[in-house]
């Protein structure tokens, strides 16, 4: 599942990239054809740029948060909140394993 909303993510941002060339591209030919100066155009991309930017984080984490809820959902563990129950866990066996080494009395 993780895998697909990753493949979907770069699917929507790869059309995202082609939609910038697009764009470079009519304000490059309104510049050749002297509808508009080179300096608008490159202020007008620019600001396009910025909201792009700005919608492909919001995407991201769009993403990011449905993952984390769909795995969750399905019972799967961050590898670390696994790893730190698992020295939890070995921790105590340690503590539990001491005082019984303890209670042993001495060979004579």
């Amino acid at each position: 599942m993780a895998d697909l909303l990753r493949k979907l993510l770069l699917a929507g941002l790869g059309t995202l990239d082609l939609t910038e060339e697009k764009v470079k591209a009519v304000f490059e030919e309104l510049v050749k054809r002297g509808e508009m100066n080179e300096k608008d155009a490159r202020e007008v991309i620019s600001s396009w740029k910025d909201r792009a930017g700005e919608q492909r984080q919001k995407v991201q984490t769009l993403v990011d948060e449905s993952v984390q809820k769909g795995l969750k959902a399905v019972g799967y563990v961050k590898l670390s909140d696994y790893e730190a129950l698992a020295a939890r866990v070995a921790e105590l066996e340690r503590k539990l394993a001491a005082p019984s080494e303890q209670a042993e009395p001495p060979a004579s």
